[in-house]
């Protein structure tokens, strides 16, 4: 789990990627990209390191955090 919370907080995007997904729960490619005020290719490469790690599951064209994810998310707000 110390290695995922330290991949996560390495990157920026990478937090507000976490961050984002837990508030909202579940949001598409484009109004995650336009919800951190970054490009979508930019959105999508943070997206692909998640899914690789398992912190992020896509259904169908929208995302949301696993239940891994959302366990780091919750620890990182204690850091």
């Amino acid at each position: 789990m110390d290695e995922l919370i330290g991949f996560v907080t390495g990157n920026k995007n990478r937090r507000k990627l976490l961050a984002l997904l837990a508030s909202r729960n579940e949001l598409n490619g484009d109004k995650l990209a336009k919800n951190m005020r970054i490009a979508r290719p930019s959105a999508d490469k943070v997206l692909g390191e998640l899914l690789d790690r398992k912190l992020v599951v896509q259904n169908d064209n929208s995302f949301s955090l696993t239940e891994l994810g959302a366990a780091v998310e919750k620890r990182m707000q204690s850091i």
